[in-house]
Parts: structure tokens; sequence; C-alpha cells
């Protein structure tokens, strides 16, 4: 009888023991770790559509980029346009001048989120660019002085060529303002690398880089789409995980 007693009561333990851990809750918990390739966005910039209108002519400029997303910490940016210029000077020379442009760079998200925390999708974004251009011009309406014999004379120079190169220092902000559409803005500090020869009728205007100097300065204002790629993130439920595909 005992021994009845004794199995009956170690049975009754365990079944109470096992519907207590039963109704125990489970803990989920999400391990951060954030994909290494988050999708590519492509991007148009409004401010040279708008400067191009602008100027009515004067100065025109079309451009967009790609630009992908690693760890949402380095962002490889390609962009790509086409510009001009056909400007009469105070002297009445007249430059016109047109090419494509390219530029090829990388943009640092130097926004840290917290420990364990979502990334975000606003970024604060410093970027460096190289960019080069291949163009033709003309000049009309130059008057040249000869400094020996005295006098001048008009000399058009027709079907120009040349190739330049600068950098550009880019700070600018990034925000989603609607589900994977994204506005920004961006300053830029351009250098001219590549230098002009001396003697040479020298462009007025580059195509990418603007008015010809040793220094420039340009903002890009873009709208942008990102296409974002399914991403595994992982899970851990009572010290087991497990990948959820998102």
């Amino acid at each position: 009888m005992q021994r009845t007693l004794k199995y009956f009561s170690s049975l009754i333990l365990c079944i109470f023991v096992s519907s207590a851990q039963a109704k125990k809750p489970t803990k989920a918990k999400e391990i951060n770790n954030a994909p290494f390739f988050n999708g590519i966005t492509v991007q148009a910039d409004v401010a040279s559509v708008a400067g191009s209108l602008l100027s009515k002519g004067g100065t025109y400029s079309y451009e967009g980029a790609v630009q992908a997303d690693f760890k949402h910490k380095l962002f490889p940016t390609i962009e790509l346009g086409y510009a001009g210029a056909n400007k009469i000077s105070i002297e009445n020379n007249e430059f016109k001048g047109n090419g494509p442009f390219g530029r090829i760079g990388v943009d640092l998200n130097i926004i840290t989120p917290k420990k364990d925390s979502k990334p975000t999708n606003n970024l604060f974004l410093v970027g460096l660019r190289l960019g080069m251009t291949n163009f033709k011009y003309n000049i009309s309406n130059m008057s040249i002085t000869d400094n020996y014999w005295g006098g001048s004379q008009i000399v058009p120079f027709n079907n120009l060529v040349s190739t330049k190169v600068w950098y550009e220092i880019a700070v600018g902000i990034r925000v989603e303002v609607i589900k994977d559409i994204f506005m920004g803005w961006s300053i830029r500090s351009k250098t001219l690398i590549s230098q002009d020869v001396a003697g040479n009728a020298t462009p007025w205007y580059i195509p990418g880089y603007g008015v010809n100097g040793a220094s420039n300065f340009g903002i890009n204002y873009t709208i942008g789409f990102k296409f974002n790629v399914p991403h595994t993130t992982k899970v851990a439920i009572n010290n087991t995980v497990i990948k959820q595909t998102k």
C-alpha cells in the first residue's frame, strides 16, 4: 500500500512540474545580425533639373545615381549625367560645349545605432567622389591681340576636345519619406585635378563640375527608390536559434 501511495505521489508531482513548465512563457530574443547587402537605391537629382530651368539654357545638367547599401554603413555610388552650356560673356565671347560625365565614390553613414536596436533608414552621409568628363566645345568671337605688330583679330576655336578629372567631398542626409521612397540633399566641395594647358583656349564650363576654376561648390537634391533584398534574421527562443526570412 505504501509503495502504491509513493508511486501515485511521484506521478502527481511529475505531472505538476511538467504542467508548470508548459505554462512558463518562452523567451524570444532577436539576435542583432544586420545583413551584409541591403539592396540598391536608384535616384535622380532634382536640383540639377531646377537649375537648368532657372538658367534658361545658359547652363544645363541632368544626372542620376545608383547606390548600394552594405551593412547600412557603406554606400558605394555611381553617378552619371549629361551637361553643357551656351553662354555669352560680357566681352561678347560665346561658349558652347556639352558632354557626358561620371563620378564614382563611396558614402559613409556616420549615424551609429544603439546596441541591439533596429537600424534606421535615415542616414547622415559623408562621402568622396572621383569625377571625369570628356567633352567638346566651341569658342566664338574671341579677340586675339598681336603684342608685337599691334592690332587684333577675331579668331574662332571650333571642335575643341577636353578631358577633365576632379574629386569631390560630399556631406548630406537622406530620409525615408514613404516606404522605400527616399529624399535627401548633399553639399559638395569640388577640386579640379586636371590643369589647363597655358596658351590654349580653356573651356568656361566643365560638365559635371561646373564653371571652370581650381575649386567649385555644388548642391544635389535627390529623390530615389530602394530595391530591397530579402534577408534572414536570427531569433533565439529558449537558447535555440531559428531563422526568419523577411
